[in-house]
């Protein structure tokens, strides 16, 4: 028997109500559309609701995105460009990287330095350099807090578990194998299975597929604005967990935002799930 993630929430009788979710008490303000924005004070919670009774919805699976989310392979790669930019004199800003991560796009960060320089650099060199201190920061790419203890109570409740990433299959397998998680996972959507990565909602839409799951029956969780706006467009309910190159970044409405998921498990989930038709 498949396990459910369980929410239960109050009718909804006016344009400004309180919610209880798992022992916790927002506010919504709805909008003429009927739909509303929850937070909690302190603790940056924030969804969507389509009014109406909640009642009970059972989510099947957790479908998960690679890079910065299940391990901070991001930072590694961020610190390494800073520090070139660094060692010209430039800084390279969070919101530029941002522009990068999460998807497959040909903005090139070599642009960006030599319009910072005012003058080429020898791109070839500098590349190499690059690519070094990346293989040597990734010796040290570890999981995300709290990331092994929800795949594996997930996996005993079980809740089938996916990957849907912009990176290619080799890679994600590559560290999976790595920290021990290759078993966890059914289904690996990647780059190579979608002609277009996020934003675009391809690849999460193949991992429902291959789970034989509908939208409404799946939970994302994401690191990045990119993999956020991939996620809801396939109607995929979001929780993103940023990183340190992806905090300062500005995510969609839509999301609920959690600094970690240390501590949360799969109990803590419970608070965002909602009723949603697809």
């Amino acid at each position: 028997m498949t396990a459910s993630l369980l929410l239960r929430s109050s009718n909804f009788a006016s344009k400004c109500r309180s919610i209880t979710i798992n022992g916790v008490t927002g506010s919504y303000a709805l909008d003429a559309n009927w739909r509303s924005g929850f937070r909690q004070v302190g603790k940056a919670y924030s969804g969507r609701y389509n009014g109406g009774e909640v009642g009970e919805i059972a989510v099947k699976a957790i479908i998960w995105d690679f890079d910065g989310t299940l391990v901070d392979t991001e930072t590694p790669q961020f610190l390494a460009w800073q520090q070139v930019f660094g060692e010209f004199g430039a800084r390279l800003e969070p919101e530029v990287w941002g522009k990068m991560v999460g998807t497959v796009t040909d903005w090139d960060l070599f642009d960006v330095l030599e319009e910072a320089l005012g003058q080429a650099i020898d791109r070839r060199t500098l590349m190499r350099q690059v690519e070094r201190l990346i293989a040597a920061n990734m010796e040290e790419a570890l999981l995300r807090p709290g990331v092994l203890a929800l795949v594996e109570q997930s996996d005993g409740l079980g809740i089938r578990q996916a990957v849907a990433s912009s990176s290619p299959r080799w890679w994600i397998r590559k560290f999976l194998s790595h920290h021990g998680l290759q078993g966890y996972f059914s289904v690996i959507a990647a780059a190579d299975d979608v002609r277009r990565v996020k934003p675009d909602p391809e690849v999460y839409l193949t991992a429902l597929s291959r789970l034989s799951i509908r939208a409404s029956e799946a939970v994302a969780i994401e690191d990045s604005p990119h993999g956020a706006r991939a996620a809801l467009a396939a109607g995929i309910q979001c929780v993103v967990i940023p990183n340190p190159s992806t905090q300062d970044l500005q995510f969609p409405t839509g999301v609920l935002r959690l600094e970690s998921l240390e501590g949360v498990g799969v109990s803590g989930l419970r608070a965002f799930l909602k009723n949603r038709t697809i």
